[in-house]
This record gives C-alpha cells, sequence and structure tokens, in this order.
C-alpha cells in the first residue's frame, strides 16, 4: 500500500539529484530547441560563483539522450567551468551539446571549432574535451540515472580556434603544461 506513496524519479531528476549533492545551490536553466526530432532539446544547468565566487560552472542535460557510434562505455554531458560571471559561457555549452548531438563523441582531446566569439567579453572562439576540473571521478564517472546506460560528464574547455593546430601538431599533454594555459581564464594569452 506504500508504494504508490513513493514516486520513481525520472532520469532527469536523478541526474539533478546528483548535482545538488555535489553544488548545493539552486542553479538557473536555459533549454534549447531540440534539433533532433522525438529528443528534448539540451538544457543548461547554471551555476553561479561556483566553485569560487565571481565564477561560473554550467552542465548540460539531453547531450545523453542522443546517440553516437563511440559511446561504449556511457554517454557524455559537458561541464564549463570559467573566471567570469557571464552566462553565456554556460549557454553555448548547451547549444553545442544540442547542434552537435549524434554528430560530435566528445571524447577527450576533441577539439570544436565554434567559428565565432564564445563570449563578447572574450576572443575564444573554440573548445577541448578533456577531464573535467571541478570534480572527483566519482562525481563525473557512471552516474546512475536509472537507464540502460551510464553518463559520464566531460569537461568543455574554451581556447581559441588558432590552438587547435598546436594541439595537432604537438600534443594535448604539451599544450595542457603550457605556462600560458589557465583553464579558467576567458583572456589568456594564446599559446602558438
Amino acid at each position: 500500500m506504500l508504494k504508490g506513496l513513493f514516486k520513481k524519479k525520472t532520469p532527469v531528476e536523478k541526474f539533478m539529484t546528483h548535482l545538488d549533492r555535489i553544488f548545493q545551490t539552486e542553479p538557473e536553466y536555459y533549454k534549447e530547441e531540440s534539433e533532433t526530432n522525438g529528443i528534448a532539446g539540451v538544457t543548461s544547468i547554471v551555476y553561479k560563483d561556483i566553485p569560487e565566487k565571481g565564477m561560473i560552472t554550467g552542465i548540460t542535460y539531453g547531450l545523453s539522450l542522443g546517440n553516437h557510434p563511440d559511446w561504449k562505455l556511457g554517454r557524455p554531458e559537458l561541464i564549463i567551468t570559467v573566471d567570469s560571471k557571464d552566462a553565456s559561457w554556460a549557454q553555448v555549452a548547451g547549444y553545442l551539446a544540442n547542434s552537435l548531438r549524434g554528430n560530435c563523441p566528445f571524447s577527450y582531446s576533441n577539439t570544436i571549432n565554434f567559428r565565432e566569439k564564445i563570449s563578447d567579453e572574450s576572443e575564444m572562439d573554440a573548445f577541448l574535451v578533456f577531464a573535467p576540473s571541478i570534480l572527483d571521478k566519482k562525481d563525473f564517472a557512471n552516474i546512475d540515472i536509472g537507464l540502460n546506460y551510464k553518463i559520464n560528464i566531460a569537461g568543455l574547455y574554451p581556447i581559441y580556434a588558432s590552438e587547435m593546430e598546436y594541439i595537432d601538431k604537438n600534443g594535448l599533454e604539451k599544450f595542457w603544461k603550457h605556462p600560458n594555459f589557465d583553464m579558467y581564464n576567458v583572456n589568456r594569452k594564446r599559446i602558438k
């Protein structure tokens, strides 16, 4: 008789419970209009002053609703963290996930040329996908949302499109360890 009183959580509710446990603050939500028939659009979940005051963190939900042949060990959602108060950084992550869903695997070391400035406050116009910088592995890997796949959150890092060639030529490790690389600074010097 008590079973009927407890409603089973939906996948998105389970994902939000997971994020609530980590961030412990109320986010803002921005939803993209779906570009894929039969699948909901991607939502950007935006946390202000996370991980520190003056920073913004955005996480997507909806990328994992699509499918890609490379997604064998789970499906991705994206996280972006920058030293900025401009929510457009997080909204662009949702836009990117929504428009590239099914076409881009969002695998570590993928680069994505956005082809225009991501935000008015920066000249950055591309992204690098790698492990999330502000989450522990238990918080970004194999997240159970009650479906037949797990979610793995991938980090989305704004870069300059000109740096894509540097990464191709020199490798991700050399780029990541370059003295000019500051993953949160949206106005850092270009790496050449």
